[in-house]
């Protein structure tokens, strides 16, 4: 089977990871080529995995789509067999293929129903919904849609060295692109009032990750993080800032707990990375979590965007964390593998080559 993946997302965050992750998966007893640039191709290439130079900018105006024909990009396209956008804008280019086309919606920004939804259906043959509360989202008949959980390749981590708890000096790791979805701080302003009204506990935070790409926003957005950070005066409170890394195994693994504050997440990457580590997973109650923290032996949900929610769900986790079993972790994150996404993928494309 030959399959074409599309994006215009030239910066790594989780989505791309996880295209890279499938795509590679899938490479291996299939023909996959991967239509980006950027930093994705230039991985996509350390993989083995064939690339063809693609960028496109903002293809839509609310629901109307800017339609480019590209006769170019679409006699390449006609020679796959399935065409897999993995981004929205990439759709419009779209118009005109023949081969059968498949869309990963990842979340509500994307707006995958009213009249943008409409304009979708008449393009794609498939949408996949990374999670059910996209899936709940997506407004498209019942027989066009289909929740498939991303996955990781993150090696589930068999013989775990437990990290020795000690309830007086606390370990925390965020991982995550600096962009106010992603809630750091509402993580710092939680562990601000907790360090303060548990003095006798030390709170050490390691933050990972930084701005992808030159958004103002997001730049903006870093910087009151710094200064929020900045400003605190608890002794008991230490946080470091540890910007973008590539081993952020070695960061899971060395804390006590993973917080993933957003104040949306439509999946999560990071909870399943961690889960592969045995470590709980402390993180909001909405969108993708709900789906992989199916019991509090393995993390707990606080309200999204709410401090005072965040502050007591930690102090929770702190106070039980003996009810976590990292073996329940690990048997959790083996059903969100890549192997088990790549099957369900290609049951897909199976399906619509059959019609």
């Amino acid at each position: 089977m030959t399959i074409a993946f599309i994006t215009e997302y030239t910066e790594i965050g989780g989505g791309e990871s996880n295209l890279l992750n499938l795509a590679e998966e899938l490479n291996k007893i299939n023909d996959v080529t991967i239509f980006c640039s950027g930093k994705v191709e230039i991985e996509a290439k350390k993989r083995n995995i064939n690339t063809i130079s693609f960028t496109t900018g903002r293809r839509w105006i609310k629901f109307i789509p800017l339609i480019s024909f590209k006769k170019s990009l679409i006699e390449q396209l006609n020679e796959f067999d399935i065409v897999h956008a993995y981004s929205l804008n990439v759709l419009p280019c779209l118009i005109g293929v023949k081969s059968k086309i498949v869309w990963t919606t990842h979340g509500y920004w994307e707006k995958p129903n009213g009249l943008r939804g409409k304009i979708i259906d008449k393009i794609v043959d498939k949408v996949v919904c990374v999670s059910t509360d996209v899936y709940n989202i997506a407004d498209f008949e019942i027989e066009k849609k289909q929740t498939i959980f991303l996955g990781t390749n993150f090696k589930i981590s068999e013989n775990l060295v437990n990290k020795i708890f000690d309830k007086k000096n606390i370990e925390l790791v965020c991982i995550g692109r600096f962009q106010k979805i992603k809630g750091q701080d509402i993580l710092i302003d939680s562990l601000k009032e907790l360090s303060m009204t548990q003095p006798d506990i030390n709170f050490n935070l390691s933050i990972v990750g930084d701005v992808n790409g030159n958004n103002q926003e997001d730049i903006d957005y870093k910087k009151s993080l710094l200064d929020k950070a900045k400003n605190i005066n608890s002794k008991n409170l230490n946080i470091n800032f540890l910007g973008f890394q590539t081993n952020v195994r070695d960061f899971i693994e060395k804390a006590d707990m993973v917080v993933i504050p957003s104040r949306y997440e439509s999946f999560s990457m990071v909870a399943i990375e961690a889960l592969s580590c045995g470590k709980p997973v402390i993180a909001p109650n909405i969108g993708g979590p709900k789906d992989i923290i199916n019991s509090n032996k393995i993390g707990m949900l606080f309200e999204a965007g709410i401090v005072e929610s965040l502050k007591n769900t930690l102090y929770k986790a702190v106070e039980n964390f003996e009810s976590f079993d990292s073996q329940l972790a690990l048997q959790r994150a083996k059903f969100f593998s890549v192997e088990n996404q790549a099957k369900n993928h290609l049951a897909i494309y199976e399906e619509l080559l059959n019609d």
